[in-house]
């Protein structure tokens, strides 16, 4: 069992954020256990094509399939706000060679990591320690290799879900406090008595001190909760719900039905809104093309898809209408006479 305990000021620096480098990382252990794919088969079976020709045998050799999980992989936000890719590759590129030497050794010795994995990586665990920085570096940039084959080409979908669970929490929080929160992540986490905890095979116990705590949601972390402990930020990595329908929707990278029928900016709000999100992350998550497209090309039929699409989502469709008017007038177009303005803002 993690126990965290915990004092006022720790409450009040409860933060939520995602990771990009998180998710990279907990996405090759999904790729690493047969068990794991199955929740992300679609997902799953592209990637593997589009890594072929990649060797992603150091990375493996860090990434047990189940365990410990080195915690210079996976650096903790910083507070500053959401971090992107690029900027966590370089605190992974920073990483001094006395931290990644006694972190690599941690997963060969965890029983919870399989004996196959610690047989198969045993050379390699045995060669990175004697040159800690070149290894490093070829971790990096084996990790932005894959970033880039495996989740750049998904991340505006992942990113924008990972917002909307955020979103709906933060809600949460403002209104009922903490503790509803923490109790909603995933049963394996609870709060009680000023102390929370996190079911776990590893015993740890530990004052937060004043330092808060960041909540990170993931797609691919699941089923497990993941945690950061001191002397680093503490950090709880809980699963994000509703992954298996995410894939069984998700059209990858190629051109979907919908987009092959309505073209690809015309099908971009109908298929952004197979991942729940608020009005706001849907104009976020499509862009001002897409919504802007519509009113341009199709006018008084575009306002009536929109209207069916969004009252099928429980959504509300005058604010978006009304940003992508503002949106072409920032642009100097003017909204299409097809469209009925009295129909556009209803009294």
């Amino acid at each position: 069992m993690i126990r965290f305990s915990a004092a006022v000021e720790d409450i009040a620096g409860v933060r939520f954020s995602p990771s990009p480098l998180g998710e990279a990382v907990y996405g090759i252990r999904v790729l690493g256990s047969a068990a794991r794919r199955k929740r992300h088969q679609p997902w799953a079976d592209d990637v593997r094509a589009r890594l072929r020709t990649v060797d992603l045998l150091p990375l493996r050799a860090l990434i047990p399939p189940t365990g410990y999980i080195p915690d210079f992989l996976t650096p903790p936000p910083d507070g500053t706000g959401p971090r992107k890719i690029a900027e966590e590759l370089e605190t992974v590129r920073a990483t001094p060679s006395d931290h990644f030497v006694a972190e690599v050794s941690w997963p060969a010795a965890d029983p919870g990591t399989p004996v196959t994995w610690r047989q198969e990586a045993a050379a390699l665990h045995r060669h990175m320690p004697a040159r800690p920085a070149r290894t490093v570096a070829l971790v990096t940039d084996l990790l932005r290799t894959y970033w880039d084959l495996a989740l750049e080409p998904y991340w505006r979908r992942l990113h924008g879900g990972l917002r909307s669970d955020i979103r709906s929490r933060t809600q949460v929080m403002e209104g009922s406090g903490a503790a509803p929160v923490f109790s909603s992540l995933n049963p394996r986490i609870a709060w009680r008595d000023g102390e929370l905890t996190v079911r776990s095979a590893y015993d740890y116990q530990e004052d937060l001190g004043g330092r808060g705590i960041v909540l990170v949601p993931s797609v691919f972390c699941g089923p497990e909760v993941l945690t950061m402990t001191p002397p680093r930020q503490p950090m709880i990595v809980y699963p994000r719900t509703g992954v298996e329908e995410m894939w069984q929707r998700h059209a990858s990278d190629r051109p979907s039905p919908l987009a092959a029928l309505l073209g690809g900016v015309r099908s971009a709000v109908p298929e952004a809104l197979l991942v729940p999100a608020s009005t706001g992350d849907l104009a976020e998550i499509v862009g001002p093309l897409a919504l802007t497209g519509l009113l341009v090309y199709w006018g008084a039929p575009g306002r009536i898809l929109l209207d069916a699409l969004f009252a099928a989502a429980g959504l509300a469709t005058v604010p978006v209408v009304r940003w992508g008017e503002r949106t072409l007038a920032a642009h100097g177009d003017a909204v299409p006479e097809t469209v009925d303005a009295a129909a556009a803002h209803p009294s």
